[in-house]
């Protein structure tokens, strides 16, 4: 679902989703960006425990990372949010080992691929699209 509320931002400016994973897991993602503290929320249920990301932890700027296991016990660890920084590291790592090994010897960072990011926006694309449709159910295309 998605919903306009700060109308001095682009629509949608809320964006609450429920998923539903190949391997079975399912989950919820929760983008408020409509607040004076924005707040992004994953949570993964699946066989063997819970996995729940949360950005914007009680005014801090990082990710409390929250695993559960099958008995309920939980670990968290909070990391400061830095931006794109080790997306950056990772990104000039592959071009200057690239540029040095030259030629099929190159093995690149696979999150960092082409592919990565077009399921990223595929996903994304398809939590806006049931958003449009009032909630209607869209299968992510695959890559």
């Amino acid at each position: 679902m998605t919903s306009h509320v700060d109308l001095i931002l682009p629509p949608p400016d809320n964006l609450s989703s429920v998923f539903h994973l190949e391997n079975g897991c399912s989950g919820v993602f929760v983008m408020v960006v409509s607040s004076r503290s924005p707040k992004i929320l994953w949570r993964v249920v699946g066989t063997n425990g819970t996995l729940q990301i949360e950005r914007g932890f009680q005014g801090q700027h990082g990710y409390l990372v929250s695993l559960y296991d099958a008995n309920g016990q939980c670990k968290s660890s909070f990391f400061p949010f830095s931006g794109v920084t080790e997306e950056l590291k990772a990104f000039f790592n592959d071009v200057s080992e690239n540029t040095l090994k030259k030629g099929s010897q190159f093995v690149p960072e696979h999150r960092l691929s082409f592919v990565e990011g077009a399921r990223d926006v595929a996903l994304l694309e398809a939590m806006l699209k049931s958003g449009s449709r009032q909630g209607k159910q869209v299968q992510v295309k695959k890559f």
